[in-house]
């Protein structure tokens, strides 16, 4: 029987690869010499060390795209501690015997009263597939523990051969602060701003030999051919692109999206799913390069470069070095070549908290505030590609309930946040909702009250106004103050991060149908359309949160697609709850204002627009609801 999964493929990869050592390790040596690929590495890495004001030392080595995470506890409940991982980089591809590095942590720059030990970590992989690729990357990882509640701590990263990097630094979770409340003295977190997005990729080729990671050519050299534009980065926006096209303001939007965050000044930022895009294809198969130039992959594989991650995090650190970002899995993150379920990889290159279900390594919850947030992968729940469905054995969804149970039954947490990246309500054209996400989701989220759902996968924003177990609940217009607990879930699409955009729904009609016995009539007749604050129709369209023609994937039939790999199928269905949408490049900002117990507690989300054509503004606000509850009055009592 033909491998289905992702765990069937690396399983085989491996059985070959035993049978080939001699292969492999010529394979490996081959990516660890290869000096066109290392050097170009190595002049990218070396370009963010030395803008984050790095000093090499004595063995030409350079630490780059620096990222922190928080340190949650097994129950989500904050520590003293911060996580943080880069990228360590020589000009030669291995590192020096019995190199050693450490974290300095002070309270000033030049200032670092405490060290912390910090492990390097050496990843490879090779597909058993001529043409595959190889990977060979090296990170520090390390935990700063042990710190001061809401102080700003500064550190950088030592090497024993002398290279340090450059002075970040970062505040600590807060501790309560003591505020008033009808009832007395009470403690109450302080407010604060969070940011998040998806579908994100990269503006620069993985080997772009320049000097400046932030620019792009049309095509960029490698050891051995060339990487054309638009296979490894984002690079193919069409030319009637809003933002990015060729009368736009942003030819970047990844790079400017983080930018703009950094205005907002948030205190960490959520990344729900397809990250940097080192496999393209996006259907998690075995990884097979010898077609890259075409920018296609041979049937039943998927095209895969690992390096495509240091310019990720190059591209982030700006932002990442200060802020911890929290990252959860799309289609796009599946990479066999690294084992466990694909994500062998992330967890090297992330740090991933590890207190979600066993074996489900994107999956954790962490509380900030009064919030509580959720991580769910939902490649586990799946319905359009099932390459990785079911990985779980259902795992997954009994350990969500029992953390949004636990949540409703307490005091701490007002607010849920989940975020994921397949959408369980959504109208693209390319991929609307995942019915195997919204079945599993839906229910769950709708029983124990959840505020606010965060997803991805369509690379557009769209907002949906309340939603309780699969229906609309109320209209809910741009400056709508919500109730999550009488009213249901928000659900918002981010899937705006600077990936080339998706058209909405186009008119009803044979490769838009509605469902059985749906006649569209009036505005429905048209193409679904956009409707944003300020947004006024350029062509007949349907501005209504009235959509016939959107549709659902289901489970239920599969069939095997283009790729090879099981697949549902499209089901039409007729919508209205789709309340925003904006077909090019945002993201949220979101103000959180705790409040004393039996006082108002808000949670308001804002939508930043990146360079709305024709205001002249780096950035534009597009909508804006309020979400808000009665602080300490988030328990349920829930029939069992």
């Amino acid at each position: 029987m033909s491998p289905e999964t992702i765990d069937e493929y690396t399983d085989l990869n491996d059985r070959i690869l035993a049978r080939h050592r001699v292969s492999r390790r010529t394979a490996l040596r081959a990516a660890l010499t290869g000096g066109g690929l290392v050097y170009a590495q190595y002049r990218l890495a070396g370009a963010a060390f030395a803008a984050g004001g790095g000093t090499a030392g004595r063995a030409g080595l350079v630490v780059s795209g620096r990222h922190l995470s928080f340190v949650p506890g097994a129950d989500g409940a904050p520590r003293r501690a911060m996580a943080v991982t880069a990228q360590l980089v020589s000009s030669t591809g291995s590192l020096p015997a019995g190199l050693r590095a450490v974290v300095e942590v002070g309270t000033a720059p030049g200032d670092y009263g405490a060290t912390f030990p910090a492990g390097i970590h050496h990843l490879t992989g090779s597909d058993a597939i001529t043409g595959g690729p190889v990977c060979s990357q090296f990170y520090v990882k390390a935990v700063m523990d042990r710190l001061t509640p809401g102080a700003v701590h500064h550190y950088r990263i030592r090497l024993s051969d002398g290279t340090v990097t450059g002075d970040a630094h970062f505040t600590a979770a807060p501790g309560p602060v003591a505020a008033r409340s009808s009832a007395g003295y009470s403690a109450v977190a302080a407010p604060f701003t969070f940011t998040a997005f998806a579908d994100v990729g990269t503006h620069t080729a993985p080997t772009d030999p320049r000097h400046s990671w932030y620019q792009q050519p049309a095509v960029v050299r490698r050891a051995g051919g060339a990487w054309p534009a638009a296979v490894f980065d984002n690079n193919s926006y069409l030319s009637t692109d809003p933002v990015a096209g060729a009368d736009g303001a942003d030819p970047w939007p990844a790079v400017t999206q983080v930018n703009l965050m950094r205005t907002q000044k948030p205190v960490f930022a959520l990344l729900a799913g397809d990250i940097c895009y080192a496999n393209p294809s996006g259907q998690g198969l075995p990884a097979d390069d010898s077609m890259a130039m075409s920018r296609t992959a041979p049937p039943g594989k998927n095209l895969f470069n690992p390096y495509v991650w240091d310019v990720f995090l190059n591209q982030i650190e700006p932002l990442a070095a200060y802020v911890p970002w929290m990252f959860t899995t799309g289609n796009h993150d599946m990479e066999p070549i690294h084992g466990d379920h694909g994500y062998g990889g992330h967890r090297t290159r992330l740090d991933l908290p590890g207190n979600g279900p066993h074996g489900c390594p994107s999956a954790y919850r962490f509380v900030y505030g009064n919030v509580g947030f959720l991580a769910v992968d939902a490649n586990d729940l799946c319905a359009e590609l099932q390459t990785n469905t079911g990985y779980s054995g259902g795992e997954q969804v009994r350990w969500v309930e029992s953390v949004l149970r636990e949540w409703r039954s307490g005091t701490t947490v007002d607010f849920i946040v989940a975020f994921f990246h397949q959408c369980a309500y959504a109208t693209s054209d390319k991929h609307a909702s995942d019915g195997g996400v919204r079945d599993a989701l839906d229910p769950l989220f709708s029983k124990y009250r959840v505020d606010l759902a965060i997803q991805g996968h369509n690379h557009q924003l769209e907002r949906t106004d309340p939603i309780r177990y699969g229906r609309r609940t109320r209209s809910a217009p741009d400056g709508s103050t919500i109730h999550p607990a009488d009213d249901g879930v928000t659900y918002i699409c981010a899937g705006s991060g600077g990936r080339p955009r998706y058209p909405f729904r186009p008119a009803p009609g044979p490769e838009a149908p509605a469902p059985p016995g749906v006649k569209p009539s009036g505005a429905r007749t048209l193409p679904e359309g956009e409707r944003y604050r300020g947004y006024r129709p350029k062509n007949p369209e349907n501005n209504t949160a009235d959509v016939d023609n959107s549709y659902i994937w289901s489970g239920a039939t599969t069939v095997i697609g283009k790729s090879g790999q099981k697949a549902g199928v499209r089901v039409p269905e007729a919508i209205d709850w789709s309340q925003v949408r904006y077909d090019a490049y945002a993201f949220l900002a979101v103000d959180v204002v705790p409040a004393a117990p039996g006082e108002t507690t808000t949670l308001t989300v804002r939508t930043l627009a990146d360079a709305l054509p024709g205001t002249n503004q780096p950035y534009t606000e597009i909508d804006r609801i309020t979400l808000t509850r009665i602080a300490g009055r988030g328990m349920l009592t829930i029939a069992h």
